[in-house]
Parts: C-alpha cells; structure tokens; sequence
C-alpha cells in the first residue's frame, strides 16, 4: 500500500533541502584567528577524520528531510466495515421432518442422487453466500434459519454473519424416522424397536407385519412452523425500531422462503381433526404484518399438470385393486390440497409458489426467489487513521545529537 500523510504538501520542503545543504557548503566563514597565508596548508595530504567529515552535513540532510516527513504527518489507515443501513429480513424456513432424509426419496442434483435435506442445505448456502454464478450472495440482508418437523426451532437467529449459519445448516440433519429399544431416534432398520400395546406386545398390521416404532418428532407441522417464523420476523422488525439501538438498519421488506417436501401429517389443533394447513388467521398475521411467502414444494410423483384455472393436478398411476385405486385418490386428492393451499398462501402474501421434482430444479427455484428480492444496497466502509510519525521525529532527533556530538567531538574543526 501507498503511504499515506495527512498534510502531503508539506513534502515540497523536501525541495529546500539541497539548496540549504548548498549554501552552509558555499557560505563563507571568517576565522577567528588570522593567518598571513593558508595556501601551503592545502598541499598537505587529508587526514580520515577530515575525509569523514561529509558526515555532519548529511546527517543534518537527512534529519532535515525526516522532519519534513513528520510535518506531513504519516497515516496508517485501518479500514473497518460497518453494517449496512439498509437491506432484507428473510426467514429460511427448511422442512426436517424424516420424510427429508428418506433415503428411498433421493434427488438428482448436480449429476449425482442425494438426500433431499441435503439438497435443501446446499441450496440454502448456495442462496445466502452465492455461487459466483447465478447466485450473488446476500451480504446485506438480516437472513434467519428456522427448521420444522413436529415442532419448529431457530437454528440461528437472525444475523449478518451469513458464515455462522452456514456453518449451522452444514452440521444439522433431518430427523430419524423410527425410535430404537432405548427410545432414541434411528433410522438404522436393524435397530428399530416394535411398536408394543399397553401389555407389551408388539402391535402388528393387517398382513401380520410388526409396526415399527415411530419417532414422535419427525412428523410435519406445516401451520405452526409458518406462524413461528412469522412472529420471529415481526419481533426482528420491532427490535429494529426500538429506540437505541447503536445501529441504525431499515427493513426493506420481510420474506419467508419456505421449502417442505409433503403435506401436513400433524392434526390441526384448532379445527380438532385435518391436517394444520394455514388458515385466515394465520394469512391474516403474514399479510398485516407485510411479510411474503416463497413456497417451495417438493412434489414426490413427478407427473403433475396445469388445471386450465392455473392450478396445479397431481396425477398418481392407479394400478392393481380396488384398494390400490382408492389408495392413489387418496393421495392425488391429499396432494392437490397442499399445493391449492401452498398456492393460496404464496399468492395472498404477494409471493410465489414453486413445485419442484428434482434437486437441479431446486437450486433455480431459489436462484429466481434471489433475482426477485434483491437489496444492493452496500455496506458503508470507514476508515480510521493511526499517526505513524513517532519513528521519523526519533529518528531525526537521533541524526541531529550524533551531528552535534561528533561536530564537537570526534570530527570537531579547529578555527
């Protein structure tokens, strides 16, 4: 880095300095004692004393041009980045419940098959600290990680530190769909513990088959989750207007992007049977509050198609029986609801609503959901100053005492 110097202009003195070395050289002195004639004292050979007596002059050059430095005060900047002023709440709500971490329900992402949790994970850090490529990064918006299954979390609150939650989202996983005898969630087949009545038994199905023993966590509360991200972003924009604050930041706009990859398998506690979709209430709360929806669902049949209204129809192969058939209704009709609902809720909230079948697809659903919410707003770069004129004043002090000593001592000139 180039040096830096509060008062530069007082360098030009530095000009000075050979013509005042010039003319000490060139001005003539009279003696104090007087000799009829010098002229033969200038054949005798110089001694090394007298030959090392360009030293004085130099060294009051030099202590000369060091003073001139410390009067034009040398700097060292030292950058500090404040936050920005300005930028986006955005609350990454990501689905961990079992079905997230099946591994019979892969996706191709990047060439290759992989856990749709881990998916969501690589998706989520590609979003907030981008990809060199379609994605930008987020470096100016508040983004908060908040995950689902039976109960929601904050994994981690909403921050600037973008490196600390991706950090968070690298280390978590999905939750285990099964309990093993001990009562801890697995998802290791050998170790899954029976389902067992009130007298020990182990429960059995209609083809005589033992049920496992589920894990009462890894099941999807879809209404609950958005309820919680959603009062988590309210109370961020609160805490933003409370007088003083040290830091100054405005919410451009509040957003929830969402992904899950089902319906809700958690009974509404309100209606007392169904599934939690989000009803007005919870609509209500998002809308007066300003905060938009992405919703990203993951569709595990791959075919679907447009309804002429807009909508969205899953279409399920009906094959074998009759209960096979009433089995695929059943779940096309299941289906169908979630994404009328997930669409009501993007569209009522000013958001949008995506379907997704494969990772690839995932990863451009969220470069779009980037492109439409975009804060360039940059962060504001301060500079503070350290005076660094401390070694040149010592310096030239040091040349002048050694100019002084040695002129009366060592390299003294007799009159």
């Amino acid at each position: 880095m180039s040096p830096e110097f509060n008062n530069p202009h007082a360098l030009w003195l530095a000009l000075l300095v050979p013509v005042y070395l010039y003319w000490t050289h060139r001005r003539v002195t009279t003696g104090a004692v007087r000799y009829p004639s010098v002229r033969n004292l200038k054949t005798l050979p110089r001694s090394f004393r007298q030959r090392c007596r360009f030293v004085l002059p130099m060294l009051r050059g030099l202590a000369l041009l060091l003073l001139i430095v410390v009067l034009a005060r040398p700097l060292r900047r030292v950058e500090t980045q404040e936050l920005p002023s300005e930028g986006i709440g955005i609350a990454l709500l990501v689905d961990r419940s079992g079905s997230m971490g099946d591994p019979s329900n892969r996706l191709m992402y990047d060439g290759k098959l992989m856990l749709r949790f881990d998916v969501a994970k690589d998706a989520v850090r590609r979003f907030v600290e981008g990809d060199g490529k379609d994605l930008k990064g987020r470096p100016n918006d508040l983004i908060g990680l908040l995950t689902f299954a039976t109960y929601p979390q904050t994994d981690h609150p909403f921050s600037l530190d973008h490196a600390s939650l991706v950090g968070v989202m690298n280390r978590m996983s999905a939750e285990k769909p099964f309990l093993d005898k001990y009562g801890k969630p697995t998802d290791d087949p050998n170790e899954v513990a029976p389902l067992t009545d009130e007298q020990g038994r182990p429960v059995r199905d209609a083809w005589g088959r033992m049920v496992p023993r589920t894990n009462p966590m890894q099941f999807t509360s879809l209404r609950s989750a958005i309820e919680y991200a959603a009062r988590k972003i309210i109370l961020l924009a609160e805490d933003l207007k409370r007088p003083g604050r040290l830091r100054s930041y405005t919410l451009k706009s509040k957003v929830m992007v969402l992904l899950t990859d089902g319906e809700p398998t958690v009974a509404d506690q309100r209606q007392g049977q169904g599934p939690d979709f989000p009803d007005e209430e919870t609509i209500r709360m998002l809308t007066d509050n300003g905060i938009k929806v992405y919703f990203v669902q993951i569709l595990s049949r791959e075919r679907y198609r447009e309804r002429p209204d807009g909508t969205v129809e899953v279409i399920v192969p009906r094959q074998g029986g009759l209960f096979a058939r009433m089995q695929a209704d059943q779940e096309a009709a299941m289906a169908n609801q979630a994404i009328e609902e997930a669409r009501k809720l993007a569209r009522r909230t000013g958001g949008e609503h995506f379907l997704a079948t494969t990772g690839d697809q995932i990863k451009d659903i969220y470069a779009r959901i980037d492109r439409l919410e975009r804060s360039d707003v940059g962060g504001r770069t301060v500079f503070s100053h350290e005076e660094r004129y401390g070694p040149y004043l010592l310096a030239a002090l040091g040349m002048l005492a050694g100019e002084m000593i040695l002129g009366a001592t060592w390299l003294r000139r007799a009159p």
